[in-house]
């Protein structure tokens, strides 16, 4: 494994775990009814931690899921399509979890939100009472917090192992070299370009492959090299008599 994987998966791992515990800290210290103070038509509410404790917390869950999710290529949905299936699959699944570990943070975003609203150090007017955040809104954000944590660094894996799987595709446009000989099913079968299978492109001003027919229109072209007095290049037969020198072209086999 990887040493940038570790060490996001542990930075991420302690955002998670750190709001989840002040979540904790959070519900042990937030106002009480009997903390609340009503001064006629006011209803007074003293400073105390939860308020701080709250917005740090939903702060550092926050940024844990836009960085898990930014490593995992947004939530998967950057990552190219295809490859094997046990990739596909890993994919969906890392997705999957993603999802549902923002739907947790979301929640839980939330609960600290409207707890540390309600334990703001602030005056309210009396409406039909003085209202104040039930026990258990920061526990529950922070154990959220807990499970949004661990299914994106859950998705981040998954995510990260399928696109490891995923083959490379070519590049456009540029055709995969032969790295071996022609196959038994297209040896000595021309291609279309005229350029046979397992051998480099001739170079201008080359003469073409001895074991390579000519073009049927070619004149002149054939064995290399030449007969030392045919003018034009070809293949003729020992017991043929000489062709005259500029007169015809020597018969290509």
């Amino acid at each position: 494994m990887e040493s940038t994987v570790i060490v996001l998966s542990i930075v991420v791992g302690l955002f998670g775990i750190g709001s989840a515990v002040l979540g904790f800290i959070a519900e042990a210290t937030k106002l009480e009814p009997n903390d609340i103070v009503v001064s006629g038509t006011e209803c007074v509410y003293p400073a105390n931690p939860a308020f701080a404790l709250g917005l740090v917390a939903a702060l550092l869950l926050l940024v844990a899921q836009i960085t898990v999710s930014a490593a995992g290529r947004c939530c998967g949905c950057c990552k190219p399509r295809g490859g094997a299936g046990f990739s596909v699959s890993k994919r969906n699944i890392g997705v999957v979890f993603s999802v549902l570990s923002w739907v947790a943070a979301v929640i839980a975003e939330l609960y600290f939100v409207q707890g540390a609203a309600w334990n703001a150090p602030v005056t309210r007017e009396v409406d039909s009472g003085c209202y104040f955040v039930r026990d258990g809104a920061f526990r529950r954000a922070a154990i959220l917090s807990i499970i949004a944590t661990v299914l994106g660094i859950k998705s981040f894996f998954l995510l990260r192992a399928a696109a490891a799987a995923t083959p490379a595709a070519a590049a456009p446009g540029y055709p995969v070299a032969a790295v071996a000989g022609p196959s038994s099913s297209s040896a000595g079968e021309p291609k279309p370009d005229g350029i046979a299978m397992g051998h480099p492109a001739p170079m201008y001003g080359q003469a073409p492959y001895a074991h390579y027919p000519p073009p049927p229109n070619a004149q002149g072209y054939g064995q290399y090299p030449p007969p030392a007095q045919g003018q034009g290049y070809g293949h003729f037969h020992p017991a043929a008599p000489p062709q005259p020198q500029g007169q015809g072209y020597a018969h290509a086999v």
